[in-house]
């Protein structure tokens, strides 16, 4: 026998239609949203029905019931998979509208520990997130009625959806389009906090060890703010960081500013798609940590962090209260593809860059990584560096070992303050002449251009004695340390 829903959930008295069952495909209209969510409404009345999760035999599908009928179907297991969060519905505990979306997502986390769908599901749960401004705070500081940040998805094949819908340029990337009176925007009470090394998110996709995995969530259609004004120089929170899961997709989001970094994805394979990203001031705008495979497409980074996409083999780093730390692997592989996105002013000293990849990630000095980055058809313009393949955070006495496999192709690199490609078996800086840290040993890097930057105009630090192999468009490239670095040079919006 199946184990039955929370009871809450099963017999909640519906008022009105809710969405059909998502598709998570783009619509024919030029933007991402699948669909914007409708609040329920008492004028549906008795003629409510319910989309449920129908167990029959040894498979389940979704079907749509009269409310009447939810006792019946609660009977042999089957569950509500639409979920509406507005604001008036704060105080209702019907199980199935909710004035605070930690609340559905504590719904959706019951359906799925009583089903024992602990890592995948029989069907989607989708949330649907009316307009308006959701405030809240990290804790101890979340105002009443308000959310407590972060907010944990650790259940599997969930879509938090909210109202803004994403429209796209010309070329199918996110348009630059402030969120409106329409738009699901979640807004910090306070300043999200940076403290100790950790930036307190707003969501948290976790995939718990031995437990519980958030795999296959799905987070669209938000406008996501940090609480920090543009003016000035303070910083912290982060929009969405994962941790152990897989499938997770992040897209037709809105990133506003002051955010450590906007997207954190650690251990975890995603597809990030048409988000628009401005004015982070952290480490970067999206981090994409492995072991893992990536998907970036479609989306717009505007003046962040140091660099817009920086892609790392594995990293140790601060976790939120609850979260557990992530165990390092011995080895770490990681694959990503990074697709027509625009990468654009990331001028900040010494080494903004659009596009970042390193060998050794931050934490993890003895994670012997092998990563392959493809990156075709982008437009990375107006940054100080346009592209870095870097050792990036090498440690005395490790590993320093670490293999990159780099691919350009169709793509517009352009405008660049210093140069358009900096090559490096060490950190950037040390490369530069800017700082002192060892280089990689009996590292391989191999890049192919594609025809996108000319290898004569690219700057690289590959001295002899260490053992490194650097290909270039096939070709075996000699021992030399050459770049024109000028800290003086000002690099302008």
């Amino acid at each position: 026998m199946r184990p039955s829903m929370a009871s809450a959930i099963l017999t909640a008295a519906l008022t009105g239609v809710v969405l059909s069952a998502c598709t998570d495909q783009p619509t024919a209209s030029g933007s991402w949203l699948s669909a914007p969510p409708r609040a329920l409404s008492s004028a549906d009345g008795a003629s409510a029905r319910v989309s449920v999760c129908h167990f029959s035999g040894a498979g389940a599908r979704v079907i749509t019931v009269a409310e009447s009928s939810i006792r019946a179907h609660e009977g042999h297991g089957d569950y509500v998979t639409e979920l509406v969060v507005d604001k008036p519905y704060l105080g209702i505990t019907d199980g199935v509208r909710f004035g605070r979306i930690a609340d559905a997502i504590m719904a959706a986390k019951v359906v799925r520990t009583s089903h024992g769908e602990l890592e995948s599901a029989a069907c989607r749960i989708t949330i649907s997130v009316g307009p308006g401004v959701f405030t809240g705070a990290a804790a101890p500081n979340a105002p009443p009625g308000g959310e407590t940040f972060p907010l944990v998805l650790d259940a599997p094949d969930v879509t938090l959806r909210g109202s803004f819908v994403m429209p796209l340029d010309g070329n199918g990337r996110a348009a630059d389009v402030a969120g409106g009176p329409d738009a699901t925007i979640i807004s910090p009470s306070v300043p999200l906090p940076f403290v100790a090394g950790l930036s307190i998110p707003i969501f948290v996709v976790d995939g718990h060890p031995g437990g519980s995995a958030g795999n296959g969530v799905v987070i669209e259609g938000f406008v996501l703010r940090s609480g920090h004004p543009e003016v000035g120089t303070g910083a912290g929170g982060q929009g969405v960081l994962s941790l152990r899961v897989r499938d997770l997709v992040v897209r037709g989001n809105r990133f506003d500013w002051g955010f450590t970094e906007s997207i954190d994805l650690r251990a975890t394979s995603a597809t990030v798609e048409v988000n628009h990203l401005s004015g982070g001031r952290g480490s970067c705008d999206m981090c994409l940590a492995g072991p893992g495979d990536y998907t970036a497409r479609g989306n717009r980074l505007l003046g962040g962090g140091i660099p817009g996409i920086f892609i790392i083999p594995a990293v140790l780093l601060p976790v939120p209260p609850g979260i557990e730390q992530y165990a390092l692997p011995a080895t770490a592989a990681l694959t990503a593809s990074v697709v027509n996105n625009e990468v654009r002013d990331h001028l900040r000293l010494p080494v903004g860059v659009g596009l970042r990849v390193g060998a050794i990630g931050v934490g993890a000095p003895n994670v012997v990584g092998t990563t392959r980055v493809d990156a075709r058809d982008n437009l990375l313009v107006n940054n100080r560096f346009g592209v870095i393949v870097e050792a990036a955070f090498p440690v005395v006495n490790t590993a320093l070992r670490g293999d990159i496999d780099f691919t350009l192709h169709g793509n517009t690199i352009a405008a660049s303050c210093q140069t358009n490609l900096l090559v490096a078996f060490t950190r950037h800086t040390t490369a530069l002449g800017l700082a002192s840290l060892p280089y990689l040993r009996n590292a391989t890097y191999a890049l192919s251009l594609g025809g996108d930057i000319s290898w004569a105009d690219a700057w690289y630090g590959h001295p002899a004695g260490f053992g490194n192999t650097l290909l270039v468009d096939g070709e075996t490239i000699g021992n030399r340390v050459k770049h024109s670095y000028d800290a003086a040079r000002t690099c302008t919006t």
